[in-house]
């Protein structure tokens, strides 16, 4: 059964444009809420614990026209395209939103169309207010149409009675009980990427913590272990129907009876969604971690470990007083944030580190495009180095924030989010939507190809500075021509130390980070918080194969370095190098995130749990805030390659979600599997 995604909205913009495109962005947005939600079609399955399977029958019949109001002007066009030129973007990113839901099944919808009749009575003509009041409306007719679905089908749903009584408690009034708990989670889960338009880490934040009041009283009044087993296994499957795989519900870091039983199901369900996010702690018990380090769950990319004390210090490095931060929720693309309170545009911008480098060493010039950066000389040495770098980062990032606030401006003008912004704390208040009324508008900004750029720094500092074996001119020309004509130099490059290697190498690695995060966290201002990341997903594959030569050997269109980890030339199996380099990074000032990935053996998984688990543990005590686990042969994964119709439910770790693997592109199976070979050869 195919589910809802982004199709319905393009859908019913094609079957009414011209209705829409005669009302104001807000009329329009909850108009084409309520149209969505007419759209769908529901179903009930004879064995379905509670009401979940709606979807959309996708008709081939998509507008992509242009609303009138969405029209931009040249000037704030060329804004907003101006750092394509030194190969960054920005992007107002939808999704990976984390809503409250202790509060919705505590309170539910019901306690947030209050607020809005309270505030209606103060601005009763208030054009937000009412596409709110509008939204809560159409989620209330669709509540209707699925309990008369269930009454439809009242003889072939064994469950029917107890789902149709659910359906007129939740959303709209307090989960009573584990079903309405999960009934309740599941519809809002379900609605926000359809009012969002955006289909992937939608995340579930700390679940085994709000849901185990439900459970426990549930048992209390009869329910077994396995009847709540079964409802999980609706709603995962539920869950792995829609999306990319990406939503992410959290366990720990006190763990509890629901959360052995989530960890259980994770294993034995054997889906890509949801993801495991699980909290380590120093008091994690050993059992706990016994479950964990589980050869078919690593062999799955579950689950995604998170150092819950780094994880809060980075929140407080953001200006998030301590007692709140320990309050955190994860989402899968590695956000730490407060659930119901921020707007997270994940992707805000993708900063080209690489052309930060060419400029500061070439006079402000770079290698392949026209533009130049001002006020940048010729340099010496390490520190005229470094001051260029920090100049030039300034500089472009200025153009990345000016690009992403007019994009920014023209959303929240042209395609407001009333639905999310009811469930995020203030808006009501305030009228408006999320984008200026969160507390936290957090633009990730994606330092992408750092770690290749700290590595050519370290090679200049060698080669240049050192040893003057070379001047800065000769790399430079090196790299513009790909190295073709200059393999000594690249030779010598490729030989000085690198990131990864618990070395001195990464000292140049913090020196850059240290670069970075102040510039980019200066252009702060309201509520937004522009939060520095290393967290490519597989994005490094693309943005590699869109630039050049770099200076730390890499040749022109190859894929740059992956999250937090080195470049693939110098990836090991044995781990613990990657570990204590990555722990050198200033993580908590990268409060945007920055995942690192490991590869284990089955046998390393099967006979070394304790030692696995060490690692991490000593990984999060220095600092580390997110660790990624695949358990993959470069043989295994090169089959799948050849045949992959014996692998239809092979499934990988990719970055911030799981996948299955027939479903990555060419170029990503490709750098997959070469880096895991390098691994296995630097055994």
């Amino acid at each position: 059964m195919a589910m809802c995604d982004a199709n319905i909205y393009r859908y019913v913009v094609y079957q009414n444009f011209d209705y829409l495109d005669s009302l104001s962005p807000i009329k329009r947005s909850s108009e084409i809420f309520k149209l969505e939600t007419e759209a769908l079609s529901m179903d009930l399955k004879k064995e379905d614990e509670f009401f979940g399977w709606m979807f959309f029958d996708n008709p081939n019949k998509y507008c992509d026209k242009l609303f009138s109001d969405c029209i931009v002007d040249e000037k704030t066009q060329s804004i907003i395209q101006e750092p394509v030129i030194h190969g960054s973007i920005t992007t107002v990113d939808r999704a990976h939103t984390l809503v409250d839901y202790q509060y919705i099944l505590q309170n539910g919808l019901s306690s947030y169309r209050e607020k809005i009749e309270s505030e209606m009575l103060k601005y009763p003509g208030d054009e937000y207010l009412l596409a709110m009041r509008d939204e809560l409306v159409a989620i209330e007719k669709l509540v209707l149409r699925m309990q008369l679905a269930v009454e439809e089908n009242s003889n072939g749903c064994e469950n029917a009675s107890k789902i149709k009584t659910a359906l007129k408690q939740v959303p709209f009034y307090p989960a009573r009980n584990f079903l309405e708990a999960i009934q309740s989670v599941w519809i809002i889960h379900f609605l926000l990427p359809v009012a969002e338009h955006a289909y992937y880490s939608i995340s579930l934040g700390k679940f085994d913590q709000y849901i185990y009041p439900f459970y426990q009283k549930s048992l209390a009044d009869g329910m077994t272990r396995e009847e709540a087993k079964r409802i999980l296994h609706n709603f995962y499957k539920l869950l792995n129907s829609y999306s990319d795989g990406a939503c992410l519900l959290n366990v720990g870091p006190e763990y509890n009876e629901l959360s052995e039983l989530i960890i259980e199901c994770q294993r034995e369900f054997s889906m890509p969604a949801p993801i495991l996010g699980a909290r380590i702690s120093e008091s994690t018990p050993d059992h706990i971690w016994n479950m964990l380090i589980d050869e078919k769950l690593f062999s799955r990319g579950q689950p995604t470990f998170y150092g819950e004390d780094s994880c809060a210090a980075a929140l407080v490095e953001k200006g998030v007083a301590r007692d709140r931060a320990l309050g955190f929720s994860n989402n899968s693309c590695m956000g730490i944030g407060l659930a119901g309170k921020e707007f997270n545009s994940m992707w805000g911008c993708v900063f080209s580190i690489s052309a930060v480098l060419e400029a500061a060493l070439n006079c402000g010039k770079l290698l392949h495009t026209n533009l130049v950066v001002p006020g940048i000389e010729k340099i010496t040495n390490l520190c005229e180095l470094y001051g260029a770098f920090e100049r030039s980062a300034d500089h472009l990032f200025d153009i990345c924030m000016k690009s992403y606030e007019a994009r920014a401006d023209l959303s929240e003008k042209t395609d407001p989010d009333p639905f999310v912004s009811i469930l995020t704390d203030g808006c009501i208040e305030k009228r408006c939507d999320r984008i200026s009324g969160a507390e936290y508008h957090n633009v990730t900004v994606e330092c992408m190809g750092m770690i290749n750029v700290s590595d050519g720094i370290c090679a200049i500092d060698d080669l240049v500075f050192k040893n003057n074996k070379y001047c800065l001119e000769e790399l430079s020309e090196a790299v513009k021509n790909d190295f073709v004509g200059y393999e000594e130099i690249r030779n010598d490059i490729l030989k000085c130390n690198k990131y990864g290697q618990n070395s001195d190498a990464d000292l140049y690695a913090i020196a850059v980070a240290e670069i970075l995060q102040r510039v980019i966290r200066k252009k702060d201002h309201a509520n937004r918080k522009y939060s520095p990341s290393l967290h490519t997903l597989t994005a490094n594959v693309n943005y590699g194969k869109n630039w050049g030569a770099g200076y730390d050997g890499r040749l022109a269109y190859e894929p740059f370095a992956k999250n937090a980890g080195p470049s693939d030339r110098v990836r090991k199996k044995e781990p613990t190098s990657l570990i204590l380099s990555a722990a050198k990074l200033p993580q908590h000032k990268f409060f945007g995130g920055q995942p690192v990935d490991l590869n284990f053996s089955t046998e390393i998984i099967r006979n070394h749990k304790k030692e696995i688990a060490s690692l991490i543990s000593t990984y999060f005590q220095l600092g580390g805030l997110q660790l990624q686990v695949n358990s993959m042969t470069s043989e295994l994964l090169k089959d799948a390659v050849n045949h992959p119709e014996k692998y239809n439910d092979l499934v990988v770790r990719i970055g911030g979600y799981s996948c299955y693997f027939n479903w990555l592109s060419e170029q990503v199976k490709r750098e997959f599997i070469m880096r895991t070979e390098i691994e296995e050869k630097n055994a």
